[in-house]
């Protein structure tokens, strides 16, 4: 009767110490999951920010603009277009 009632008591000790291991992990895994999908929100952030830098730079107002100022560009005049027939 003793013995089993040390095995009943030993394999009771190492399911308990199973359930916390387990509960630990499935702790430390959340963690991980909010800390990597807070990574993703602020990379989708990022993102939507760089795709409006990218397009307010290159908007055609601000290209036509330096190319003007910066570079002396001009739009040609009527006399200086020449029309290609194609074939």
């Amino acid at each position: 009767m003793r013995r089993s009632t040390l095995i009943l008591v030993a394999l009771i000790t190492m399911t308990l110490l199973g359930i916390v291991a387990a509960r630990e992990t499935s702790r430390s895994r959340f963690i991980e999951l909010q800390t990597l999908q807070n990574k993703i929100f602020a990379l989708n952030n990022r993102w939507g920010q760089l795709q409006l830098e990218q397009a307010t730079l290159a908007s055609d107002t601000r290209v036509g603009d330096i190319a003007h100022q910066q570079l002396g560009l001009q739009a040609p005049r009527t006399s200086q277009i020449v029309m290609v027939k194609s074939q």
